[in-house]
């Protein structure tokens, strides 16, 4: 079976850089992602090694992951629950659970009592409540008697070289200022601010620094650079990967020059070689390699197309082989970003933390 290893110490290198590059006199403002299984990494895994590094704040996708992890951190934020869900009663009951309110709809679906992070849309136009409709999103909260813990937006220009991602910013500190009009206007304790995610905590924590601290960002929700990955331009700090996905052979054949493998014959032989396959595929989570696609594993054997649903041809007979130990590459080949490589990978692999 294939598995993937988490490099502890890299995560641990990680989180120092990460530390020291944002917020380095105020370590609980770093927030952890462990949404989808952490990128694909293993929640529980993981969330282990953010406890070991006393993170205490951390956002997941459902109420699923935040109940596998909940007693590991201060404070969880669900962002995409789901009132459908089986375990959502059970959620509710669990005090240090927050619930991402997007819309005013939702807002007049949570139960009296439930504690709530309100989701505003500062320009990205995804997820979240117009500015505009701040003042009624106050109104339901006081009338239904929910908690809000937090108010937060979605800064998307982290990564790009443009004047959106200062305009994000400067309409966040405008729905901040407003916000705490109407905390004192409703006799509301001041919610916690968040907005920045990896890419953007880089660039602006420093700006953020540098407003009265009643209009600081309380948070940092870091994701993909706690797994060694930024997806810009800018100048990045050290990051390592901390995932390597590792295959073991199935079988070996010695075969001739021109001799065709695998589905449709795509994959051709060049000389004689000795080639093995391996147990992972495209039913793994693994991205289904086509002909014409140069890729090699860490080790530098070539990964033959086309990828079967259950097993990869690799020219090697090595017992096992490292697929990859940094996934750039692979998503660079498939027209893709880090995260999806790694989102990929199904929940059943195993994830040994070494």
């Amino acid at each position: 079976m294939p598995y993937l290893e988490i490099n502890s110490s890299h995560f641990f290198h990680n989180y120092h850089t990460i530390l020291e590059t944002i917020s380095p006199n105020e370590p609980q403002k770093i927030a952890i992602v462990l949404k989808d299984n952490a990128y694909g990494h293993g929640i529980l895994e993981i969330a282990n090694l953010a406890k070991q590094a006393n993170i205490q704040t951390a956002f997941v996708k459902n109420t699923q992951e935040a109940l596998s992890i909940a007693p590991l951190f201060n404070t969880i934020t669900i962002l995409y629950p789901s009132q459908n869900a089986p375990d959502f009663k059970t959620a509710l009951k669990t005090p240090n659970l927050y619930f991402c309110a997007p819309s005013l709809e939702s807002l007049q679906n949570y139960p009296q009592h439930t504690s709530i992070e309100l989701k505003i849309d500062s320009g990205m136009h995804r997820n979240g409540i117009s500015k505009t409709d701040l003042n009624t999103a106050f109104d339901l909260i006081k009338k239904r008697n929910l908690h809000l813990k937090g108010i937060f937006t979605h800064n998307g220009f982290g990564d790009d070289v443009n004047s959106a991602f200062y305009t994000q910013n400067m309409e966040f500190l405008a729905i901040k200022q407003e916000a705490l009009k109407l905390c004192q206007h409703y006799g509301i304790l001041r919610p916690r601010f968040h907005s920045l995610s990896s890419s953007g905590a880089m660039r602006a924590s420093q700006f953020d620094a540098n407003l009265p601290q009643e209009l600081q960002d309380d948070l940092y929700r870091v994701g993909i650079a706690f797994y060694g990955y930024l997806c810009s331009d800018f100048q990045n700090p050290p990051l390592k990967p901390i995932a390597a996905l590792f295959a073991n052979k199935i079988s070996t054949l010695k075969l001739k020059k021109g001799s065709n493998i695998g589905y449709s014959g795509m994959g051709i032989l060049e000389q004689d070689s000795i080639v093995s396959t391996y147990d992972i595929g495209y039913g793994d989570g693994f991205f289904r390699l086509r002909e014409n696609m140069q890729l090699h594993s860490a080790e530098g054997f070539r990964i033959l197309p086309r990828a079967s649903m259950d097993c990869i041809s690799i020219l090697t007979d090595a017992p096992k082989v490292c697929i990859f130990n940094d996934v750039r590459s692979l998503a660079k080949a498939f027209d893709t970003i880090p995260y999806e490589i790694l989102a990929h990978l199904h929940a059943y692999i195993p994830r040994i933390v070494v």
